[in-house]
């Protein structure tokens, strides 16, 4: 599971159900997978068997315990995978595929000219309570999402904002000074019911933001001046019929289906939303990041905060009444009518329930799989690589890390294979980023950095720093002091504490102090929206990242589009106006030479900055119990989809 998508994602949506070695922050996502041979694996992808009588309940072990689980302001993977059983979008990837896709609130839809998309939805859909959920509700959902304009919302906002999708600069409310995602055609289309603008174009957009938030905080689908302004036909999102509505983007965007599969626009309940505060620019709903009302098949049935959270099979299920024929698999109904996830730091404690049969599925990293690989009752099921990676986030704009020489040194002075080889025992490797090797346009020939601990020491002499080494002996005597180097990485996480353990004395053959600091995620996440240069900031932390969707663009914008992603994602802070104008080029084209190129120039200056250092790119597997049957299984997943197991 997008840890990120933690750390969604971007947010990133980042590890649950399905363990992604190493727990990964990403501010856009944290990540449980982890990496399985295919050799000790017993099982891939089973299904479900009338014969077997599923569980009235189950426990699953996880760390860490999400952030939100709003699909408007959510960008961590442990919450990405209760969204994902909670909630729904429009359509979702085919089985394992990472291109194809297959209708989950579509029942069909029609592309034209990769600009146009029309969506008919299944008739009769309603939420978990009953409410009725039709193409008012897709707008709704959609055009909020752009509101709060947090999140991982950029990755939908880039093809259906003002400007290019860039958004525009504004002063919308009182704390509100910044960039705006507008729909685009939302302001005419607030014209043509009535609503009138100031001349001026930025002011202008800003009526039209302040006036769509009043409309999507008091959403009232029967009134008629609201059906006028969502039937506008060219506007962003509008709606062409009770169960039709109509997406046009402002140009073709390969990655489209991709983007909104990630969980960005999945449909929210607006009652439920106006019932709880409504809809406020640039701002978290409080209660909806702890509350989930929504139509898929299970319920949320706790709150955020404690311990646990429980799941109950939704009894209102819209998607129950379908034939067998009429579902895929991502609508089938559930069999387990309760699981309860507990999230449970101690590592011991997870190897054991699972043993015990305690937890019928649990997240057991790496170091400690031999001890429920060959156990009685467990199974190991291997799904093959995964784009999620790890790495070490360097802050730029702190002391020693704005010195170049000082990240050059951290970048030769870690030995990435050891760690791979120590920690995922084989079971990972090397790359280059920020593209994982699983994406297109990744190019295996680049060249990273090699460990060089000769090279490290010479760097570090050079930027002025005496150092001194195990040996005894000393280097550049009259130099600087070099501070210690406070190492964050996730409390709980036996993989990343192993991790830290190893650069700690990697770093320290080259006369550099490390002190490992483990954190709570949540701590982490908060830490990251403190400016840059503040000392709160994480300025040196293993981080990763598991994408919100399988494509390129994901992780190049996760980890390098500052300002669109800091704070909700690219740990490092990396903040380059060339990798950024790439990306935008990225998006925009559908050239294969063009994306090659594209790709390996934002590749270059990643290394050039020196801000991250590549440790591991993983594969990913489930510990669960044998009698647990029906997993499905797609890279995208954030963990367990629980409707199929039986």
């Amino acid at each position: 599971m997008d840890w990120l998508r933690q750390r969604k994602s971007g947010i990133a949506r980042a590890a649950v159900a399905v363990i992604v070695v190493a727990i990964l922050v990403v501010a856009g996502a944290a990540y449980f997978f982890v990496v399985v041979p295919p050799s000790h694996s017993s099982a891939t992808t089973t299904t479900s068997s009338a014969s077997v009588q599923a569980p009235g309940s189950i426990t699953v072990d996880e760390i860490p315990a999400p952030v939100s689980v709003d699909p408007a302001s959510s960008y961590d993977v442990p919450g990405g995978e209760i969204m994902q059983n909670v909630y729904q979008g429009l359509v979702f990837y085919n089985g394992r595929s990472g291109s194809s896709f297959v209708g989950v609130l579509a029942q069909t839809w029609t592309e034209s000219n990769g600009l146009n998309y029309t969506f008919n939805l299944y008739p009769a859909e309603t939420f978990s309570n009953g409410t009725p959920l039709n193409a008012s509700t897709i707008w709704y959902s959609f055009y909020r999402t752009m509101v709060l304009n947090l999140g991982i919302s950029s990755y939908v906002s880039q093809v259906l904002a003002v400007n290019g999708g860039a958004g525009f600069t504004g002063n919308v409310t009182a704390t509100t000074k910044g960039n705006i995602r507008l729909p685009f055609g939302v302001e005419q289309a607030l014209a043509s019911a009535g609503y009138s603008f100031p001349s001026g174009q930025t002011q202008a957009y800003q009526k039209a933001a302040n006036d769509l938030a009043s409309i999507l905080s008091h959403f009232d689908a029967a009134n008629s001046t609201v059906k006028s302004i969502m039937s506008y036909s060219n506007q962003a999102v509008s709606v062409s019929g009770t169960d039709q509505v109509k997406i046009n983007l402002d140009f073709p965007y390969a990655d489209f289906l991709q983007v909104i599969s990630g969980g960005l626009g999945d449909a929210v309940d607006p009652a439920f939303v106006t019932s709880h505060g409504g809809v406020q620019i640039d701002t978290a709903n409080s209660y909806t990041t702890k509350n989930a009302l929504g139509s898929g098949p299970y319920t949320l049935t706790t709150p955020l905060g404690g311990s646990n959270v429980v799941l109950k099979a939704n009894p209102n299920y819209w998607a129950a009444k379908l034939s067998a024929s009429q579902r895929s698999v991502w609508l089938t109904p559930p069999s387990i009518q309760t699981v309860v996830i507990d999230y449970q730091s101690n590592e011991a404690i997870r190897v054991s329930d699972i043993q015990q049969g305690v937890a019928q599925i649990s997240q057991v990293e790496i170091p400690d799989l031999h001890e429920v690989s060959n156990y009685t009752g467990i199974t190991v099921h291997n799904w093959g690589p995964t784009p999620t990676i790890d790495f070490l986030a360097i802050d730029a704009y702190q002391y020693p890390y704005n010195i170049t020489g000082v990240r050059l040194a951290l970048e030769y002075g870690v030995n990435a294979s050891q760690i791979q080889h120590s920690v995922y025992a084989g079971y990972s490797q090397s790359y280059v980023g920020p593209l994982d090797p699983a994406m297109a346009y990744y190019n295996s020939t680049f060249p990273g950095y090699p460990y060089n601990a000769n090279m490290a020491i010479h760097l570090l002499s050079q930027a002025g720093f005496k150092l001194n080494l195990p040996n005894g002996t000393v280097i550049n005597s009259g130099g600087k002091t070099l501070p210690v180097l406070n190492l964050i990485y996730i409390s709980g996480s036996s993989a990343d504490q192993e991790e830290a353990n190893i650069i700690q004395s990697q770093l320290a053959k080259i006369g550099v102090t490390v002190t490992p600091s483990p954190e709570a995620f949540a701590t982490i996440i908060e830490d990251e929206l403190n400016p840059a240069t503040s000392s709160n900031y994480p300025a040196f932390q293993i981080s990763g990242n598991s994408v919100v969707f399988v494509g390129p663009s994901d992780p190049s914008a996760y980890l390098g589009n500052c300002p669109a992603r800091c704070h909700h994602g690219d740990p490092a802070y990396f903040n380059n106006t060339q990798v950024v104008q790439l990306i935008n080029e990225a998006i925009h084209t559908s050239n294969p030479v063009l994306l090659q190129q594209y790709y390996n120039n934002m590749t270059s200056i990643y290394k050039q900055q020196a801000q991250y250092v590549w440790l591991d790119d993983f594969t990913a597997y489930t510990v669960a119990s044998s009698s647990l049957q029906g997993f499905a299984w797609n890279a995208a997943l954030l963990g367990t989809f629980y409707a199929t197991l039986t």
